[in-house]
């Protein structure tokens, strides 16, 4: 129990006979392999990225949240002041 495989996302035990999910070197429960951002559970062949705090996102929350991003730190445009003026 107290060696044996954890949850990367619970940190519970998870016994030899349970079926889990793996993302590298990190496994999970089946119903703890779930996008953080919007809970739904990912399937085999889904697309996810892994956080560096082994937390799943599913693509479209990733790449939505990566625009939200980009554009909140969207500068404007220098003004340029011409002789004339």
């Amino acid at each position: 129990r107290r060696f044996g495989t954890k949850c990367a996302a619970c940190q519970q035990g998870i016994p030899p006979t349970q079926v889990v999910r793996r993302a590298q070197d990190f496994v999970y429960h089946l119903h703890c392999f779930a996008c953080i951002v919007c809970k739904r559970q990912l399937a085999t062949g889904d697309e996810f990225y892994l956080m560096e705090d082994s937390r799943l996102v599913c693509k479209a929350d990733y790449e939505t949240a990566k625009q939200r991003e980009a554009e909140s730190t969207a500068k404007r445009p220098r003004t340029t002041i011409t002789a004339k003026q």
